[in-house]
């Protein structure tokens, strides 16, 4: 597997991101990853995320990013023991990394794929939900269930279907077609041809969601394959 290293642009572009929205983060680089550590400031919800708005929480914590993002998700750990190392804080108990959501939802549905955006969304909502959570009980944004049904979730959600596997996987087969021919069945399991039942629907779909990243989904549901 060739290693792939931090360019001095991807370097520059976090190292920007974070002296204007966490400017309390240290930034540095190894030959493959980029090292966020420090304090991570919760801000207030009124105007953009900066340094003027006001901070009512932070969290010590630790990222690595690599040159691979946006496609490869950054890994966050909260180092300061304020979190309870369980998936009910969704934190995932193996490697003791904070679960951001579910990426590739992230990745269809940001406006686009700066490392600002990313810090300022996932990353942000992710501490703002977890101190709301502890003065409250509840997740301020609501929440995916753990594990693959929570993907199934995000993945219906996208497709506007059930999170039911086989439908899902069945839209997600289709749409990692470069051509879709009508003649197919209809992926919502109705027996019919797609041209007699959700062939508009597809059609939309294929416009929104790109084959390769179609691909990619059904890959991350699909049972693996025995050796």
């Amino acid at each position: 597997m060739v290693e792939v290293t931090i360019s001095d642009d991807f370097y520059s572009e976090v190292q920007q991101a974070v002296a204007k929205h966490q400017p309390e983060l240290s930034v540095s680089r190894t030959d493959s990853s980029i090292i966020l550590e420090g304090r991570f400031l919760v801000y207030g919800s009124d105007g953009p995320i900066d340094s003027s708005n006001g901070v009512f929480d932070s969290y010590a914590i630790r990222a690595e990013v690599t040159e691979l993002f946006p496609a490869q998700e950054p890994v966050v750990f909260e180092i300061g023991g304020r979190i309870p190392k369980i998936v009910d804080r969704h934190i995932f108990p193996k490697d003791g990394d904070c679960c951001l959501g579910v990426w590739i939802e992230w990745l269809m549905k940001a406006p686009n794929h700066r490392f600002a955006t990313f810090l300022n969304g996932p990353m942000h909502d992710y501490f703002v939900s977890q101190t709301y959570y502890e003065t409250h009980g509840v997740w301020p944004f609501g929440e995916r269930s753990h594990g693959k049904l929570g993907v199934l979730e995000a993945y219906g959600d996208l497709l506007g279907v059930p999170p039911d596997e086989k439908t899902i996987s069945n839209y997600l087969q289709l749409l990692s077609r470069q051509k879709i021919k009508g003649h197919v069945l209809c992926p919502c399991g109705s027996g019919r041809r797609l041209r007699q039942c959700h062939s508009d629907a597809l059609q939309r779909l294929s416009q929104q969601i790109p084959t390769f990243m179609a691909m990619r989904m059904y890959r991350s549901i699909a049972p693996a394959r025995a050796s």
